[in-house]
């Protein structure tokens, strides 16, 4: 969902009523239904999918609920540190999570990238260039001791906010706590799609370095 939460996606406030969330969802799905854009060229299946999957959470008061603790906590971990302008030279001589979290997010935009490289022609020197790049960020994701599954950006915020939440947690820890959340609160359909982002990103991942 990129940088959007539900609410944004929906296009509604964090205070809107069941009816509000559900015209809005009834509004989108016949603008973003695939059966519509698919006359005019277009792939909508993606944004249609992040509509049902934002109506899902936020018309079930329990999800919703839950939901809301999550981002407002995000929000305000987001607020209080500005991650991506941390000085390097201080992560570099005592690595955290944020130096993982950051190699992490750098290999994914590599990563989209390349992906669309891939798909054009007249492209080998970027993807040479992208390819050195990536292989840096693997090697410190690998050292410490980060196994692939847990790349994908959605795995590697969720580990962050755990982390700010108290920053004596290990890696190995945070891991953990990761492997008991999504067994317990991700439910099977959310867990084929995260599954399946992270098979396609880690496809792409082995595909650049290979090149």
């Amino acid at each position: 969902m990129n940088d959007k939460n539900y609410y944004d996606i929906l296009g509604v406030s964090m205070k809107a009523s069941l009816d509000e969330i559900t015209a809005a969802k009834t509004a989108l799905a016949k603008q973003y239904h695939p059966d519509v854009n698919i006359k005019k060229g277009i792939d909508t299946t993606e944004q249609m999918q992040e509509i049902l999957e934002a109506y899902h959470v936020l018309s079930n008061p329990e999800k919703r609920a839950e939901y809301d603790r999550e981002i407002s906590g995000s929000k305000k971990i987001m607020q209080t540190f500005d991650l991506h302008n941390m000085e390097e030279t201080d992560e570099e001589s005592s690595p955290t999570f944020v130096t993982y979290w950051k190699a992490a997010n750098s290999l994914y935009d590599i990563v989209v990238e390349s992906d669309a490289l891939f798909k054009s022609k007249d492209n080998s020197s970027r993807l040479a260039q992208l390819s050195m790049q990536a292989l840096k960020y693997i090697v410190l994701l690998r050292n410490a001791s980060i196994p692939e599954r847990y790349w994908h950006p959605d795995i590697m915020n969720w580990l962050l906010f755990r982390w700010f939440q108290n920053r004596n947690y290990t890696i190995a820890y945070l891991l953990t706590l990761y492997d008991d959340y999504a067994k317990e609160s991700i439910s099977a359909i959310d867990k084929l799609k995260l599954q399946k982002k992270n098979y396609q990103f880690q496809h792409s991942v082995k595909r650049l370095v290979k090149y």
